[in-house]
């Protein structure tokens, strides 16, 4: 909505403007038979043009014109360009337009590669130091951020605070999930997951009817921000995950947190013969620690226990392979439905309220279905909707929009039940930072969907659509290789992570104490 294309743009003639001409006059002129939005135009000799009336200077470029084309030169040689709505884009500002076209892009991939950092080291920090301190730098991420975004007077500048949003919004989202993933009973955790996500396409709407009634880009950009200030509350008023806080041994605050009062429990870890190991204090004391044992002790920690076991390991690479395809096939199936000849306003608006409905869909199925069932199912029924362009002619646009819009219904529905399935899967432990990497992942898809469709649709417009379908069956299938979350409780270490079969499964266990070490007053 920032960075739109301007819908009317033209090149000024320097040596035209002080002519009693009008626009339209100048560009049938100077742009005649030209279809490159300004970008070039005739090299006419503009200066002996304007000595003349518009009529005279019009029948001699016609009858010149007749004889022998001039030359088509870029805009700049001959003047600058112009908008109709300067303001409502940051294109215009710093002339993103023609010959610096793919600087433009460069502000959507910055935001891409932003999550695509984010994700994976905001991830890492929040089972490190904690959901809430993942939240809270997040959100001071977010907020410095877009002022950055709002008041830059460079294009560098605002390409570092794109970056910065891009990284926020995973430090926001991931923590957040996964406080909701932890913290409410199996009962409610299907339903106010799925609305958690849900909160996308509802901020799609809300910024159409933004960008609608605000038209200058950094009026609209410092009205996004507005509401983002009320995260400072949030963060305020936002406990720590007190899973997260059993998992790492810090049973008094956990205690705080759950019974709202001061422990008067002598909370001891409960501890078994196993846990002791017998050293030799003079060859341990002449023991040094290498740089690559801080690094595994240390920041590494988290990433090396996603390859700790062969179960996590299954685990955490199927669901890197669900979240690339479904990123993947979400940004393909918009991509190709962003052809609609539309409204900017109105195809974000109705992309919300496409998405929207999507999410009910799975709230109803995991209630009676479970998390393996549904996943299987939606990555099947999406793929069978990709794959239904085949059979549709070419000429029929509107079958094929209609189609890649149920593809997209598909596949938002899948990718709020992903990730509910893949917070469930692992350890507390581990939780956010398998989240993260997935997520990480998942940002590869959307930064490969472009190039697919850009490639692949030269060569065949039902490619794209073709292998994201062949993709999302592929994932279908691999759900068979995960276990089923729904009818167990969460687990909080590695090795608790449960396999397929179903006398793995824990039953779920309702006591406020099942997570505390033993108690003794």
């Amino acid at each position: 909505m920032l960075g739109h294309l301007p819908d009317d743009q033209w090149c000024e003639i320097d040596d035209l403007r002080n002519t009693n001409w009008t626009i339209d006059q100048i560009l049938s002129i100077s742009q005649r038979n030209l279809n490159t939005k300004g970008c070039t135009i005739w090299n006419w000799d503009y200066r002996h043009l304007s000595e003349m009336s518009f009529e005279d200077a019009y029948n001699y470029t016609s009858r010149m014109s007749d004889i022998s084309l001039p030359a088509e030169i870029a805009c700049k040689a001959k003047g600058s360009y112009q908008y109709t709505a300067p303001e409502s884009t940051f294109v215009t500002d710093w002339e993103l337009v023609c010959e610096n076209a793919i600087q433009r892009t460069s502000a959507q991939v910055f935001i891409s590669l932003g999550k695509f950092f984010g994700s994976f080291s905001f991830g890492i920090f929040a089972d490190k130091y904690g959901r809430k301190s993942a939240f809270t730098l997040g959100a001071a991420f977010f907020i410095v951020s877009s002022l950055f975004c709002t008041f830059s007077p460079w294009y560098s500048l605002f390409l570092i605070g794109r970056f910065g949003l891009g990284s926020a919004s995973s430090g926001l989202f991931y923590p957040g999930f996964t406080m909701i993933v932890e913290n409410i009973c199996v009962k409610h955790r299907s339903w106010m997951s799925i609305a958690f996500s849900a909160s996308y396409p509802i901020g799609m709407i809300l910024m159409a009817a933004a960008a609608y009634l605000v038209e200058p880009w950094r009026y609209l950009q410092l009205t996004l921000t507005i509401p983002a200030l009320l995260a400072i509350i949030n963060c305020y008023l936002l406990p720590e995950s007190p899973r997260w806080l059993l998992a790492k041994g810090r049973y008094d605050k956990a205690y705080r947190i759950v019974f709202k009062q001061k422990s008067h429990y002598h909370l001891n870890k409960m501890t078994t013969i196993e846990s002791f190991t017998v050293t030799d204090k003079k060859t341990d004391s002449c023991t040094t620690v290498t740089l690559w044992g801080k690094l595994k002790a240390g920041p590494l920690k988290q990433i090396i226990e996603l390859f700790a076991t062969g179960r996590v390991r299954k685990l955490i690479l199927t669901s890197y392979f669900m979240f690339c395809v479904t990123s993947l096939c979400y940004y393909v199936t918009a991509l190709n439905a962003s052809n609609l000849a539309v409204s900017r306003f109105f195809y974000v608006a109705i992309t919300g309220l496409v998405d929207l409905p999507s999410y009910l869909v799975p709230v109803i199925m995991l209630r009676f279905t479970g998390r393996k069932v549904t996943t299987m199912l939606m990555f099947f029924l999406t793929g069978i909707a990709l794959l239904m362009v085949l059979v549709v002619p070419e000429s029929s646009t509107t079958s094929v929009v209609a189609f890649a819009m149920l593809g997209r219904f598909g596949i938002s529905a899948t990718y709020s039940v992903v990730t509910l399935y893949a917070a469930e899967l692992f350890p507390t432990e581990i939780r956010n930072s398998a989240l993260g990497t997935c997520s990480t992942w998942a940002h590869v898809g959307s930064i490969t969907a472009p190039y697919a469709v850009d490639i692949l649709g030269p060569l065949g417009w039902y490619l794209p659509t073709t292998i994201c379908g062949v993709c999302v069956l592929a994932a279908g299938l691999l759900t068979l290789l995960l276990p089923e979350t729904g009818t167990r409780k969460l687990s909080d270490h590695i090795e608790d992570v449960p396999s397929t079969s179903a006398s793995d499964m824990t039953p779920i266990s309702n006591n406020k104490l099942q997570n505390f070490p033993k108690v003794t007053n």
